[in-house]
């Protein structure tokens, strides 16, 4: 095994098993930064590249969001000593004489919204090392600048909680807030929630990591914030209980080796996946795993970040996930985004004899079956080394974020493998992982965007498309274990087609062509082998199916969230005018060996029977 390399992760200095250690990763995250804090410390300047707002607020999210972490280690008694640059920035960056001056909040959705959270947090729980060093000009100004987001209003969706953040930082610090606008925000994210504890995130209606890393982290920084007086006790109540069950679903999301299963947007923010964990312990919330199952998924999550090369250069991370790569990335990140990262340590806030530091970690096992959570339209699946999640939400066909088919709409996604976008290589050639693709005879491509139905049933997932007016897929998947699934497709079409539909993506040992000796195609396979594991499809036969044929393809370079060299197993066929049914098993394992046997290339009468009643379901035209 290769030892980390501190210039390529700041975690790198290990061994993250304990209080101490996490502390340590607080400020050994924070630590390249100060060679670019501005003279007067309210910006933070890590990058040239654009984002869709101005500079100065990216050099502001370069300020704020490290506090994320560092306002939980003074809360738990840790020192920071660096925090006369934070007092001096709140003075420079709220002072429109300053040249390092913010800007006010101009009108509804600006993004310094997102930024006065972080402020409004450290002065809810960090008052004595914030607010009271300011002198009375400069807390007029901080208040006047925060006072923003109650005359403009925040995005419909998560962004409600930003309001409520700031809110809480200045009832601590005795200064004027709207308070019918933090209840006006808390009804609204109320109006989000699905079920017992999931939500989705507004009108996107989707389902993704900010369940975990805004809606209830933000609940249980709001339910800690109640502890010392601060917002309503109703709905700190509610949070509470909302998160204390949440947890048993929210563990599925993870392997046993740490991972998470990476989709969706925003996942630049890397290790606030596992926010959540820590928010529980900050806010003292016992859920229904133990407090050591708590402790286990959190650490080994930081672990596993601690063996990826989220730093390229000095310690300062880049965008991207497990490497520098902005293929996947949202114009929304700039160079300080991913400090949203530093949420993983709310965990610091609780003292040292709390449970979740003194009890022992608690392996993560495997599942002895697929478990569905009809709340997030899932099923998920996991042995000791990958987890693997099917995707049956319903979803409108909108192109946001970018790749947004690739993030929220592939079949399955893959703690191991990741996924890939929709990305052309240097030649033009556009492929792409666990993906149904269509292309017409004048060379216009489609993959699944949106749906016009979709859900999950008895652990299969199913869905309901239109690529064109005049087609129509009907597709259902099936869980088998970790590594493997089964998916069959009806296309009804009134144009002529060819389809690719393809397996995950596996990264490769070498930047060259597809891997010789672990690559074979054959009548009815692709099965591609790397140092990450092996990659397979195989075709199925189905009623009234035609033979497809088994191809392998490589990926543009850095088309794939974990590895920035990958090639595909796929299957491709002609698609004449009219209905055709097409039927795969996919196998993806860390492990050696194809581990394809006889016994799961048959259909299951169930998929058979769903498809069916999929098919004939009458859709909006």
């Amino acid at each position: 095994m290769i030892t980390p390399d501190p210039r390529a992760n700041p975690l790198a200095r290990g061994p993250l098993q304990t209080r101490d250690d996490v502390a340590r990763a607080v400020t050994d995250l924070y630590e390249p930064l100060r060679a670019h804090v501005s003279p007067g410390g309210a910006r933070v300047r890590l990058g040239s590249y654009a984002s869709v707002f101005e500079q100065s607020t990216a050099e502001l999210e370069g300020f704020a969001r490290p506090l994320y972490g560092i306002v939980p280690l003074a809360v738990g008694g840790h020192d920071f000593a660096h925090w006369d640059r934070f007092v001096s920035g709140l003075d420079a960056g709220t002072d429109p004489d300053s040249a390092e001056y913010w800007g006010p909040v101009p009108g509804d959705n600006d993004q310094r919204m997102v930024e006065q959270a972080a402020i409004g947090l450290a002065l809810a729980f960090c008052p004595q090392q914030t607010w009271e060093h300011l002198s009375s000009g400069a807390r007029d100004r901080l208040v006047g600048w925060l006072q923003g987001i109650f005359d403009h209003d925040p995005n419909a969706n998560n962004w409600q909680f930003f309001r409520v953040l700031v809110a809480l930082g200045l009832e601590r610090v005795g200064a004027p807030f709207d308070a019918g606008k933090v209840t006006e925000s808390l009804d609204l994210l109320d109006s989000y929630r699905v079920g017992r504890h999931w939500y989705v995130d507004g009108a996107l209606a989707n389902v993704d990591y900010y369940v975990p890393f805004a809606f209830h982290t933000y609940g249980l920084m709001y339910a800690a914030a109640n502890d010392l007086g601060l917002g309503d006790d109703v709905r700190a109540a509610a949070y509470r209980e909302r998160a204390s069950t949440f947890a048993a679903d929210l563990q599925h999301w993870f392997a046993p080796d740490g991972a998470a299963v990476p989709f969706g947007r925003s996942l630049t923010y890397r290790f606030a996946m596992a926010s959540f964990w820590g928010a529980l312990a900050w806010a003292d919330v016992e859920s229904e795993l133990s407090w050591g199952a708590v402790r286990g998924l959190s650490m080994r999550h930081l672990r596993w970040w601690a063996d990826q090369p989220i730093s390229d250069r000095d310690g300062v991370l880049s965008i991207g996930y497990t490497y520098d790569n902005r293929r996947l990335s949202e114009s929304y990140n700039s160079a300080g985004s991913p400090y949203w990262c530093m949420k993983a340590f709310g965990a610091l806030a609780a003292t040292a004899d709390h449970p979740f530091w003194t009890s022992d970690e608690v392996p993560l096992e495997s599942l002895p079956a697929p478990v569905t959570i009809a709340d997030a339209g899932q099923v998920i699946v996991r042995d000791d080394g990958h987890a693997m999640i099917l995707n049956g939400r319903p979803a409108a066909g909108l192109d946001f974020p970018e790749q947004a088919a690739a993030k929220y709409r592939k079949f399955a996604y893959s703690s191991v493998f990741g996924f890939s976008g929709d990305v052309a290589d240097m030649f033009g050639s556009v492929n792409t992982d666990s993906m149904l693709a269509l292309t017409t005879t004048d060379g216009h491509r489609r993959v699944r965007l949106g749906t016009e139905a979709a859900g999950v049933e008895a652990a299969m997932t199913w869905s309901t498309w239109r690529p064109w007016p005049d087609v129509r897929v009907d597709s259902v998947c099936w869980a088998i274990d970790a590594s493997r699934h089964g998916r069959i497709h009806r296309i009804r079409s009134g144009r002529e087609l060819t389809g690719v539909e393809s397996g995950f993506a596996i990264g490769l040992d070498s930047p060259g062509n597809l891997l010789g000796g672990g690559n074979a195609t054959g009548d009815d396979r692709t099965v591609i082998a790397s140092g990450q594991g092996v990659s397979a499809i195989v075709d199925l036969p189905a009623p009234g199916s035609t033979p497809r044929r088994p191809i392998a393809r490589n990926l543009a370079v850095n088309a794939t969230l974990v590895h920035p060299r990958t090639a595909v197993p796929a299957l491709t066929s002609p698609l004449p005018a009219g209905d055709h049914t097409v039927a795969c098993l996919v196998y993806a394992s860390p492990r050696t060996g194809d581990g394809l046997s006889t016994d799961e290339l048959a259909i299951p009468t169930a998929a058979l029977d769903l498809l069916e009643r999929c098919a004939t379901q009458e859709m909006p035209t």
